[in-house]
């Protein structure tokens, strides 16, 4: 049966009459029947393929034809711009099959949201928080979701990357314990390289894993990439090739008479090329001067969505470009835009094909990419991400089995909602979530203890939040509450009553008044700073340096990245998406690793002198980590690693040559080797975790015993699975340098 004519007819008459659709795309005629049919499942297809529609258009089809009351699809995404973005079709969907829809987050006035309580839409779009606070705040919230159908979770790969996954996770739990149903789960997807890993973590661990629904395009797109490398160094070896104070000149050529979006890898980076280009216009005193605007988390909601709608305009009064962190990688629409320029490297193929998929939607039009790199580092991982680009090949989430800082945060959040509740109770609830599902019930209780000793919460006829919980959590409406973690601190930007941004506290803190800035890719003046309210008020003006932001952890380069990177530097083949200047780059690092005979399913053991091994592994940071914290449970060796190589170093001896004593300790490593092959998988991380500093990675984790934080920080910061899997297809070779 042709899917169209399984979904609303009056969806099919307006995609046909209204919208001049030809057909449905590949992936919406895979998914629907299968969607109709109540599966879970997870949609995997690049952008631009029509994944939206795909969810739903079978889901509101399936709403319509009962008109029980109450939510019946719950919309999940992890960005408040992304569902302004959606809304804007679920407002011609829902309605076309007799349905309503509704936006629910921080940004929509409370008097919206009880008028939706009082008449519940059929179509709730909403974040984890939102979805949390709904939890906390609203007593008859089970009414509201007492029909509910289907969960779709946007974006998946972003939430199952990090907390807000397992919080979002943990929420489901929780709604359909209440309303003793169990929806159908859809997760739409990038690709990604474990996707029936993402299957067992969507369902949790008392469902049935769904289905994965993939097609291939039909229609290879033309690819423009080219990496272009302005390298100072490289300057002084070869004349003629570009040099690094070239780069912001190239950058300002690229984006004449185009519409680009630029990703920084910073929001600093991002409002030091906005400052760059304000200022060449000016000094060219250009007819037509390049306008952009920057995007990124600490830019008001006000000037995000100006900029989103302004590179839309193709008249003048439209701008040239946005220079913009991860913000705009995910699915918000912003039009046709004829190129994509990376500053900077990637270390992740899943990054690089979701920038990428914005350009070339256009018939006869090529995905047009450049990354503009300044240093070796950046030019090996952008060369790596886009060869596996090329080849539709992603990483692999490392989806997180322990998340006790998460257990922690919904153990309050659940007392809260149900004013006490039996710790069986609770297990019961929590152990369906796969975030969880690697803690034992005596782990559970071990952790409940801890809390109650701690006063985070108290049993009395069933577990209710003390007094530590009341004083940190619950005041200022319990804002502080509802997010699973906490930003950077900041401080407000306003000019008069218009909120411009925020700017990060050691930076506001640091400077004297008057001082200028640049944020939004607009300067700014500032004249006046409260730091008892944290508020900065500031005019337009015409100069401003970009402002400096902390950056709160960063992504680890993964092992499919690093991997690639080792084939690069080790092979021969020519790569084609190279600049002169890239390829010289790329020809010294392989001269530089000529030596190494590094392979795939290789480890070497580098000798550097008597009391230095470098183990050369390409694993990527978070096996390299594993290893290292493995060995360092030797008190005479301490290492270092990076996503290549791990340097190991005794702490005794003098640097000498003599092969006897080197054997000696390149035997040592063989042997810890050796104990990780040997060792089952909790045995391996009861050896690491002793070796383990324990750190404030989350606002909940000070109220965690010591035992289980660290086990909940190898859980997300190592990979022991991934070392169990591949060290048995590892052959293990011992490499001298005689240079030493």
């Amino acid at each position: 049966m042709n899917p169209s004519t399984l979904i609303h007819p009056n969806l099919l008459k307006y995609v046909i009459d209204d919208k001049n659709w030809k057909d449905l795309t590949d992936i919406q005629k895979e998914a629907i029947p299968v969607i109709l049919n109540g599966n879970d499942c997870i949609i995997e297809a690049p952008t631009s393929g029509g994944k939206t529609e795909a969810v739903l258009f079978p889901t509101l089809t399936t709403a319509s034809n009962n008109k029980a009351e109450g939510v019946r699809i719950l919309y999940i995404a992890p960005l408040k711009a992304l569902l302004n973005d959606i809304e804007l079709r679920a407002k011609v969907y829902a309605p076309l099959c007799g349905l309503r829809s509704f936006k629910w987050h921080g940004d929509v006035s409370q008097t919206e949201k009880l008028k939706q309580i009082i008449l519940p839409p059929q179509l709730l779009l909403t974040t984890p928080e939102s979805l949390e606070a709904i939890l906390l705040r609203k007593p008859d919230w089970t009414k509201l979701f007492s029909n509910l159908q289907s969960v779709i979770i946007d974006e998946t790969h972003s939430f199952a990357l990090g907390d807000r996954g397992s919080h979002l996770l943990s929420i489901l739990e929780r709604i359909e314990y209440d309303i003793k149903l169990k929806p159908q789960r859809i997760a739409l997807t990038a690709t990604i390289g474990n996707p029936d890993e993402l299957l067992s973590w969507l369902a949790g661990n008392k469902r049935i894993p769904g289905v994965k629904i993939s097609v291939q395009s039909k229609f290879d797109k033309e690819k423009d990439y080219k990496i272009c490398h302005f390298d100072d160094e490289l300057d002084e070896l070869e004349s003629g090739i570009n040099n690094a104070r070239d780069l912001t000149e190239y950058l300002y050529k690229l984006l004449a008479l185009k519409k680009t979006i630029v990703f920084g890898n910073s929001r600093s980076n991002t409002e030091q090329i906005a400052k760059f280009v304000n200022e060449k216009n000016k000094l060219i005193n250009s007819k037509n001067p390049i306008q952009v605007r920057t995007h990124h988390s600490s830019v008001s909601k006000y000037y995000r969505e100006l900029a989103e709608d302004m590179i839309k305009i193709k008249s003048e009064t439209g701008i040239n470009a946005i220079i913009s962190t991860s913000t705009l990688e995910l699915g918000i629409d912003i039009g046709e835009l004829d190129q994509v320029i990376q500053m900077g490297g990637l270390s992740s193929s899943s990054s690089f094909l979701q920038r990428v998929g914005r350009t070339g939607r256009r018939d006869g039009k090529p995905q047009f990419f450049r990354a503009l790199t300044q240093n070796k580092e950046d030019l090996i991982l952008m060369c790596a991400c886009i060869n596996l680009g090329l080849k539709r090949i992603s990483e692999a989430i490392n989806f997180s089995k322990k998340a006790y800082h998460i257990l922690v945060h919904q153990i309050i959040c659940l007392s809260l909602q149900k004013n006490g509740i039996s710790v069986d109770e609770a297990w019961q609830i929590f152990s369906g979530a796969y975030c969880f599902k690697n803690i034992s019930k005596d782990k559970f209780l071990q952790l409940i203890e801890f809390m109650i000793k701690n006063d985070l919460i108290r049993d009395t006829d069933g577990i209710v939040v003390g007094e530590v919980v009341e004083r940190q959590f619950l005041f200022a409406n319990w804002k502080r509450l509802f997010a699973v973690f906490d930003g950077g601190p900041m401080y407000n930007v306003v000019n008069g009553k218009e909120h411009v941004g925020m700017l990060d506290c050691a930076f506001a803190r640091s400077q004297k008044i008057p001082f200028l800035f640049v944020l939004g890719g607009i300067e700014w003046e500032a004249i006046k700073i409260n730091h008892e309210t944290q508020q900065v008020l500031v005019h337009k003006t015409k100069i401003g340096t970009a402002p400096k932001w902390n950056v709160f952890g960063s992504f680890d380069v993964p092992y499919e990245t690093a991997q690639e990177v080792g084939r690069i530097l080790t092979g021969k083949s020519s790569i084609d998406f190279l600049d002169k200047n890239a390829a010289s780059g790329i020809e010294y690092l392989r001269n530089h690793y000529y030596n190494l005979k590094w392979e795939e399913n290789t480890w070497i053991i580098e000798m550097e002198g008597l009391n230095k091994i470098c183990l050369w592994t390409f694993g990527g940071e978070k096996l390299n980590r594993t290893i290292a914290n493995f060995i360092d449970t030797d008190q005479n060796i301490k290492s270092t690693y990076d996503y290549k190589c791990i340097v190991i170093k005794k702490e005794e001896g003098t640097n000498n040559t003599d092969h006897k004593e080197q054997n000696e300790f390149s035997n040592t490593i063989l042997n810890l080797l050796n104990q990780i092959y040997q060792l089952i998988h909790d045995e391996i991380a009861n050896k690491i975790k002793t070796n383990i500093v324990s750190v404030n990675y989350s606002k909940f984790s000070k109220f965690i015993p010591e035992d289980l934080s660290k086990e909940s920080i190898i859980d997300s910061n190592m990979d022991v699975g991934l070392l169990k899997k591949i060290f048995s297809e590892i052959n293990i070779k011992i490499f001298r340098n005689e240079k030493n």
